[in-house]
């Protein structure tokens, strides 16, 4: 799963709201794709994965041990040091560990959040971390949020109250949609944003 795909299929959303017509998928994936870019906005993180490593810069905000980094989906990791300063990172290491320890065994695959490093790191310290980025798999709380919010949206569920023409697309939705979001995607936002 790429990136930029819906946290759902068109399938998946037609199964939901028990639509059997495949003539509007186009635009319900792209609805989907669009509630999924919201999401991903309003909890601070992406819940598909890179399908091949990626490197990426990181600084050490202060004298640590423990770097907070982009989810990383899965081990192993590259890690390298430019300690010259050059803007190259030619140093790597294996001193580090992967945390949290469990991520991938939880009975929800999480990702690895933080890099604990067995000596400290100084404050200003430029690190290049090679990994894919991301979850292991897209949970089911975000596939059903996203399923749920394109419905509201299309105006395919009760959960979408009404449509309000004179301000253009405003869609309004019930009490309880909007509970049932909140609660679907409150355990997945990043710690610290917004």
């Amino acid at each position: 799963m790429a990136l930029t795909d819906a946290y759902a299929t068109a399938a998946e959303y037609r199964g939901v709201i028990d639509k059997t017509d495949t003539k509007d998928d186009t635009e319900i994936l792209s609805d989907l794709k669009a509630i999924s870019r919201y999401l991903e906005g309003k909890l601070g993180r992406f819940f598909n994965k890179d399908a091949s490593a990626v490197a990426r810069i990181y600084m050490a905000p202060s004298t640590t041990r423990t770097l907070w980094v982009t989810d990383m989906s899965e081990a192993p990791v590259t890690v390298k040091f430019d300690y010259d300063g050059d803007g190259v990172y030619e140093t790597a290491t294996t001193n580090y560990k992967l945390l949290p320890f469990n991520a991938p065994v939880e009975p929800e695959p999480q990702p690895y959040t933080r890099i604990y490093f067995d000596s400290h790191l100084s404050k200003g310290q430029m690190v290049e971390i090679t990994a894919k980025y991301g979850w292991p798999a897209v949970p089911e709380a975000i596939k059903k949020a996203t399923i749920h919010l394109t419905a509201i949206l299309r105006l395919e569920t009760p959960r979408a109250t009404r449509r309000i023409q004179e301000l253009g697309e405003t869609i309004e939705a019930s009490t309880d949609a909007q509970s049932i979001i909140r609660q679907l995607t409150d355990n997945y936002q990043l710690v610290g944003y917004r």
